[in-house]
């Protein structure tokens, strides 16, 4: 029996943020640096969520750039769980005209996976995961409500919330080996 796996792609697959800084920057000359993204909505401090949603979609829309290159160990992060038996699932809060450029992206880089879901509710998924790999703590903290082995990357929006039920590791090999211990 095949075992799911849902797998955000922004500050999982790829350093969303650094992209986000940089259009952050063109806003507001003030910004912080991501290492001091203390929490996740950092952005309220520095524009209005109109110019967050512009920069945002900016960024998907252009995900197949060569800038934005995935982390060096995320195509064995995905085929290893591929390997292990897992159906990926790669999930992101995006609209559907991002569609094009995020396939582009994923098999311009040999990412594997099974399903494309971009929506705005990944958690609708989360009834019939096994795990979940996300960087957001809420969407962690729902797929442990809904049963499922959740982890992610470590980062400084997401520290304060390492004991709400989900494991946090400094890269995806640190992620992958637990999924594989705990499955």
């Amino acid at each position: 029996m095949s075992k799911t796996a849902v797998i955000d792609i922004d500050n999982t697959l790829w350093e969303f943020s650094d992209a986000l800084y940089r259009e952050m920057k063109k806003i507001n000359d003030a910004c912080s640096t991501p290492d001091q993204w203390d929490i996740f909505n950092i952005w309220e401090r520095y524009c209005s969520l109109e110019d967050f949603i512009a920069m945002i979609n900016t960024i998907h829309h252009n995900q197949d750039r060569d800038e934005y290159q995935p982390y060096p160990e995320a195509r064995n992060f995905l085929s290893s769980l591929k390997d292990h038996g897992f159906h990926i699932i790669i999930a992101s809060h995006r609209t559907l005209e991002t569609t094009d450029p995020t396939e582009r992206w994923l098999t311009r880089h040999g990412l594997p996976y099974d399903q494309l879901h971009l929506s705005h509710d990944k958690t609708v998924l989360f009834p019939d995961v096994d795990v979940v790999v996300d960087d957001l703590p809420r969407t962690l903290e729902k797929a442990v409500e809904n049963g499922a082995l959740a982890t992610g990357l470590l980062f400084p929006w997401n520290r304060a919330h390492v004991e709400n039920g989900f494991k946090l590791f400094q890269n995806l090999d640190g992620v992958l080996d637990y999924i594989l211990m705990s499955s």
